[in-house]
């Protein structure tokens, strides 16, 4: 039977249930064997831009991916990882964030981007999903009259322009937090195994 946890939805203004994460560490397999102790593969410190005023719960929500936190300013994303500071950003945006971006803090933002796109790996992360958006904003009490087209074909042209993933992840901070900590953890840990010799896989027997 799954494990379940309860959040508030704020779209649906509702008590939800969802499927719990797991709680172990990322698996890395070699014949057949999960090798992260024998190896001693670090989890990530990830680092916090000092300007993010409500950060992910990263590390509390998920101690099995993420080994820690540091506050610390970044020229350029609103997270990254100790030792990928100039090669990995992930960016954050809540709803009322990216409805700003589209008009009123556009310039700004297509700035953002041009840094952005210099990293190796990068995303922008969307607190909401498309759903989210295209039901419009009054059920969030965001004030706005830019149109969610509007919203949507920026983001797109964002990524084909700047070849930069955008990741609809959740209204429910959890699940945006939960998105988050897999991304971040995934990267640091094939980019840890490439740099150490181990080749960037996870799973040997699949090539994942």
């Amino acid at each position: 039977m799954m494990k379940m946890f309860p959040a508030h939805h704020p779209v649906l203004d509702e008590v939800v249930e969802f499927v719990s994460p797991g709680p172990g560490r990322l698996r890395v397999m070699r014949d057949g064997k999960n090798i992260i102790r024998s190896q001693k593969i670090p989890k990530p410190v990830v680092l916090v831009d000092t300007r993010e005023q409500t950060p992910l719960p990263l590390h509390a929500n998920h101690p099995n991916w993420i080994g820690g936190e540091r506050r610390t300013a970044l020229k350029t994303g609103d997270y990254s990882v100790d030792g990928m500071r100039k090669l990995l950003a992930l960016e954050r945006k809540s709803l009322a964030d990216i409805v700003s971006c589209t008009v009123a803090s556009r310039e700004r933002f297509l700035e953002q981007c041009e840094r952005l796109a210099g990293f190796t790996w990068k995303a922008i992360l969307i607190e909401a999903t498309l759903e989210d958006i295209k039901r419009g904003y009054g059920e969030l009490d965001i004030q706005s009259e830019v149109h969610p087209n509007a919203v949507c074909g920026t983001l797109d042209a964002v990524e084909a322009r700047f070849g930069i993933p955008v990741i609809y992840a959740s209204s429910v901070r959890e699940l945006a937090t939960e998105r988050a900590a897999s991304w971040l953890s995934k990267h640091f840990t094939y980019w840890w195994l490439e740099q150490n010799g181990l080749g960037r896989v996870l799973i040997d027997s699949d090539g994942l």
